[in-house]
C-alpha cells in the first residue's frame, strides 16, 4: 500500500437562532449555562477570526461530557463539528484528523481499508485529546500515547504545533491553552477481539484474579463492575470483570461480542437512568484499589472501573456520600 487517503468535506459557517441556542446551554452533565452565540468554524482561517474577535469562548464537540466541560456562561460556543477532514498516510500509518471528527466515524473510515484507532469512546477527537480520556480497552492507554502531533490556536490567535515532547502542554489541559484545530494519531492494522466474563462474590478473588490478568500480554480490557452496577446492565448481582482480548482467545466472539460490547460502552447511562450522574473517577495504584472499593461498598456507592488503569469510577446521588469519598481519595493519594 502507498499514497493517502482524505475523507470530509468543509461546510460554510452556520449561523444560529435564538431557538437554536437552547442546545448549547447543556451537555450530557445535565448542569446548564447560557450561550450568547454559537459559532461553527470551517478551517484553522475561522478559529483565528473567532479567537481575536471573541472573548470568552467554549468549544464543544459532542457535547458527551459529563462534568460540564463545555456548559457556557453568557459565552460563545464555538461548535467544532464542520472541522472533519481525515487524512490517512498509509507509508507512516498516520491519520491527520480534525477535531469535530468523532471516534464512531474515524474508524468507520478506517475499516474500509483495515485499520482501526484502538481508543474507544463517545465524544470527538478534539474533546477527548482535550480531556486526555482513556477507552473501554485500558490496555491500550490514554490517548495521549497515540498522538504524534497537536495543531491549535492559542489564546492570542496564534497557530501552533507541538510534537510528541510537548503534546502534555494540550493534551489533558481540556481547552485552556487554546483551540485544537488538527490532531495526527498513530493507528493500527484492523484487531479481531474476543471477551470472556469473570464473576464473583468474593472481592479478594475478584483482585487475585485481576493481578494474573493484568500480566496476559493480549488482555486490553478489564472492565470492572459492582454487584449492583452489574444488575443495571442485565449480569447476576455479582462482581464483574469484563476481560477483552486483542486475539481470539476469549469464549465471546463475533456478533455476541460485539453485543457485550457496545452494552458496556453505554454503561453511564444506565447509572444515569437510576439518578447518580455525579462521579469521581480517581486513579490508583493496583495495590490501592481494593481498599478504595472496601470503603466504597461500605457506604453503599455503586461504582465501575478499569483494572488495567487502575481507575475506578465511582457515582452518586447523595452529596454527603461524596463528600466522604472525596476525603478517602485525599487521604489515599496524599
Amino acid at each position: 500500500k502507498s499514497g493517502k487517503l482524505k475523507w470530509g468535506k468543509k461546510i460554510m459557517m452556520d449561523k444560529n437562532n435564538s431557538y437554536e441556542l437552547i442546545c448549547y446551554n447543556t451537555d450530557d452533565s445535565g448542569m446548564f449555562g447560557e450561550a450568547s452565540r454559537v459559532v461553527f468554524p470551517r478551517d484553522v482561517e475561522d478559529v483565528i477570526k473567532i479567537v481575536f474577535d471573541s472573548q470568552d469562548l467554549v468549544p464543544r464537540g459532542l457535547g458527551s461530557n459529563v462534568v460540564g466541560g463545555c456548559v457556557p456562561s453568557n459565552s460563545v460556543v464555538v461548535d467544532m463539528k464542520n472541522m472533519n477532514e481525515i487524512n490517512f498516510d498509509f507509508k507512516s500509518e498516520i491519520v491527520c484528523v480534525g477535531p469535530g471528527v468523532t471516534i464512531k466515524e474515524l474508524n468507520e473510515k478506517l475499516k474500509q481499508i483495515n485499520y482501526e484507532f484502538p481508543i474507544i469512546c463517545n465524544g470527538t477527537i478534539g474533546g477527548i485529546v482535550a480531556m486526555n480520556r482513556p477507552g473501554l480497552m485500558g490496555g491500550y492507554g490514554n490517548i495521549k500515547e497515540w498522538i504524534e502531533e497537536i495543531e491549535f490556536v492559542n489564546g492570542r490567535g496564534e497557530l501552533t504545533k507541538f510534537g510528541k515532547a510537548e503534546i502534555g502542554e494540550v493534551c489533558g489541559l481540556e481547552g485552556i491553552t487554546g483551540i485544537i484545530t488538527k490532531i495526527k494519531l498513530k493507528v493500527i492494522p484492523l484487531v479481531e477481539r474476543s471477551a470472556s466474563i469473570f464473576q464473583s462474590n468474593d472481592i479478594e478473588e475478584v483482585f487475585v484474579v485481576a493481578k494474573r490478568l493484568r500480566l496476559e500480554k493480549h488482555i486490553v480490557m478489564l472492565r470492572f463492575y459492582s454487584p449492583y452496577f452489574s444488575k443495571l446492565l442485565g449480569f447476576p448481582e455479582k462482581y464483574h470483570i469484563i476481560v477483552g482480548f486483542d486475539n481470539q482467545n476469549g469464549r465471546i466472539k463475533g456478533n455476541d461480542y460485539a453485543d457485550l460490547f457496545n452494552k458496556i460502552r453505554k454503561d453511564y447511562y444506565k447509572i444515569y437512568e437510576k439518578g447518580y450522574r455525579d462521579s469521581e473517577d480517581p486513579k490508583f495504584l493496583f495495590e490501592k484499589l481494593k481498599e478504595f472499593v472496601l470503603f466504597l461498598n461500605k457506604f453503599n456507592v455503586p461504582y465501575s472501573g478499569d483494572l488495567n488503569l487502575g481507575i475506578i469510577y465511582s457515582f452518586f446521588n447523595d452529596d454527603l456520600k461524596k463528600k466522604e469519598v472525596v476525603k478517602m481519595i485525599d487521604r489515599m493519594n496524599a
